[in-house]
């Protein structure tokens, strides 16, 4: 009786984000929240009733180039090491193509960088971010949101946490489900916020910041960035790559 050879399952089409903790980040935090409050202050004065939405009196957001405007030591660091991160995750999925490619003088470009302070249950819709292939949030200041799933608010729900979904929640929302495709069910994946810590992503994947409630205000840093080299990436949409 003959065998049947071994067989070969493929896992295609990962998404992958990085985490990492910024060194000596205690003293970074603190200056970078002493600089948040005082661009609040200046930039809150200017701002009309008018201009206020429903979330206004609880949430401040700053511009999105507001590091133009704060030079400080706190602020290269951080800048830093939102570009070494980029590039490290850039190139543990594109280094064979960089190579084949011949690129040189790679660039992280940051094309916006923001941030938030919230409470009172003030949240972000489910979004995704354009014009980059990277985005992330940087935790300054977690205050009292959840550290890991059974520390809730009163209501059971997560406290300030960022939630991701994967592209399986298209197919799996309204779609026929059974036990042969049970895996697809699993397309959450929830950043519990850290102090210090950093949380790079891919700039089309689904998200949501849910409602924030503390003593503390939730302090973060959002980023959007681009890879860049001399040469321009060229779509080849006459033919599908080989990627043996």
């Amino acid at each position: 009786m003959s065998q049947n050879s071994p067989s070969e399952f493929l896992q295609l089409w990962p998404v992958t984000m990085m985490v990492s903790c910024l060194d000596n980040h205690e003293s970074v935090n603190q200056e970078l929240i002493s600089l948040f409050r005082a661009y609040q202050k200046d930039h809150e004065k200017d701002r009309g009733e008018k201009d206020r939405d429903a979330t206004a009196k609880s949430t401040f957001i700053s511009a999105d180039n507001f590091s133009s405007e704060l030079k400080n030591p706190a602020i290269a660091t951080l800048t830093k090491f939102i570009m070494d991160g980029v590039y490290a995750v850039s190139m543990k999925l594109n280094q064979r193509d960089w190579s084949d490619h011949k690129l040189q003088a790679l660039n992280v470009d940051i094309t916006g960088m923001w941030f938030q302070i919230s409470n009172d249950f003030s949240f972000h819709e489910t979004h995704v971010h354009g014009n980059c292939s990277w985005s992330g949030v940087y935790y300054v200041q977690a205050g009292n949101a959840s550290a890991h799933s059974k520390d809730t608010l009163p209501n059971g729900m997560l406290n300030g946490v960022t939630r991701f979904f994967g592209p399986e929640m298209e197919y799996s929302a309204g779609g026929h489900g059974d036990w042969g495709n049970y895996y697809l069910h699993n397309n959450g994946f929830t950043s519990y916020p850290k102090d210090g810590t950093l949380l790079i992503f891919p700039s089309h994947i689904k998200h949501t910041a849910f409602p924030y409630n503390g003593e503390k205000d939730r302090i973060i840093v959002s980023f959007n960035a681009q890879v860049n080299a001399e040469s321009a990436v060229s779509y080849r949409y006459s033919h599908i790559a080989d990627s043996s």
